[in-house]
C-alpha cells in the first residue's frame, strides 16, 4: 500500500484554514471591496503556504526511525522555510501598492487562529 504524502490530520488542518480563509475573503469582500477582499486572501494564502511547506519538509515519512538529532534539524529546516516563505509572499504582496496592510494581517490571523482551533480541538 503506497503511503500519503501528508498525514490526514494535516490535510484536515490544512483544509480547514483554506476554508476559513476563502469565508473570511468573501465576507470581507461585501464589508471592504476587492481591494481588501485580495488582500485578506493574500495574507491566508501566506500561511497556508508556509505550513504546507513545513508540513512536507517534517513529515512523518522522512522522519520515521531517525535519531533525535536528525528530527530537531529537520524541524529547524521546515520552520525556517516556512518564515521564509510567509515574509516573502507578504513583503512581495506590500511591495506592490495595491494590498491594505491591515487587510493582510487580518488574513493571516484568520488562518493562524484556525490552525491553532484546529489543534486543539483534535482528539
Amino acid at each position: 500500500m503506497r503511503q500519503a504524502i501528508l498525514d490526514n490530520t494535516v490535510l484536515k488542518v490544512l483544509s480547514l484554514q483554506s476554508l476559513a480563509t476563502m469565508t473570511a475573503m468573501l465576507s470581507v469582500l461585501v464589508i471592504g471591496g476587492k481591494n481588501a477582499a485580495v488582500s485578506v486572501l493574500m495574507g491566508g494564502v501566506a500561511v497556508l503556504a508556509g505550513n504546507l511547506a513545513y508540513a512536507f519538509l517534517a513529515r512523518a515519512s522522512v522522519l520515521y526511525a531517525k535519531p533525535g538529532k536528525v528530527v530537531l534539524l529537520r524541524h529547524v529546516l521546515a520552520e525556517i522555510a516556512k518564515i521564509v516563505i510567509v515574509l516573502a509572499l507578504v513583503f512581495g504582496a506590500l511591495a506592490s501598492g495595491e494590498f491594505a496592510p491591515g487587510w493582510v494581517v487580518a488574513g493571516m490571523a484568520v488562518a493562524l487562529m484556525c490552525q491553532w482551533l484546529a489543534w486543539l480541538l483534535q482528539k
